[in-house]
């Protein structure tokens, strides 16, 4: 399964509700347009400030969205993230109970929020591999292969990672499979 993908470029200081309201309603714009499913991509290299209300309007409320099993998969990928980020949406990601798939500035994978330290630890050997099924991936981690699909299970139901048939794909490698982005599909904000 490969989804559509929905490129957005930030490039202001996020700083205020209103602010974040109208780019999450831009991302989810982009992600009804593409009426299948889909991996937002929001790059947030030249954003030089992230507020605690941006953060919770974008990035909380896209992950809700993303997480909600009602709708068609959805999902989202934050690149570019600076350690100036990290406060702000790691509280806003915690407050809720919610977890993000990022890239740090540097291109290195970063799973953001509430997540217990196991739950990591499976997610980045995905991340490794791109494309795995839960056996291998036991096998690899030397962990049961009932507690490893739970977590791979639950790292789908929380659009952290795509199911496709019995293999678990990460979001960077779906991003890559997708290759470069044309220029139409790329909205800068």
């Amino acid at each position: 399964m490969r989804p559509a993908i929905a490129h957005t470029r930030l490039f202001s200081y996020l700083v205020t509700r209103p602010t974040g309201r109208t780019v999450r309603t831009n991302v989810e714009r982009q992600i009804a347009a593409a009426g299948r499913t889909v991996l937002a991509v929001l790059d947030l290299r030249h954003v030089p400030l992230i507020d605690f209300s941006c953060a919770d309007e974008i990035v909380a409320k896209l992950v809700l969205l993303a997480s909600d099993p009602s709708t068609r998969r959805r999902f989202v990928l934050f690149r570019g993230i600076a350690e100036h980020h990290l406060e702000p949406i790691e509280s806003a990601l915690r407050r809720q109970g919610l977890a993000a798939a990022a890239e740090s500035a540097d291109g290195q994978p970063l799973l953001m929020g509430a997540l217990d330290a196991g739950t990591v630890a499976v997610w980045r050997e995905i991340w490794v591999l791109g494309r795995t099924r839960a056996s291998p991936l036991a096998d690899r981690l030397d962990l049961p292969v009932e507690r490893v699909r739970g977590v791979l299970d639950d790292l789908v139901t929380r659009a952290l990672v795509i199911r496709d048939g019995d293999r678990y794909v990460s979001l960077g490698r779906a991003l890559r499979d997708a290759g470069p982005p044309p220029d139409e599909e790329r909205e800068d904000l």
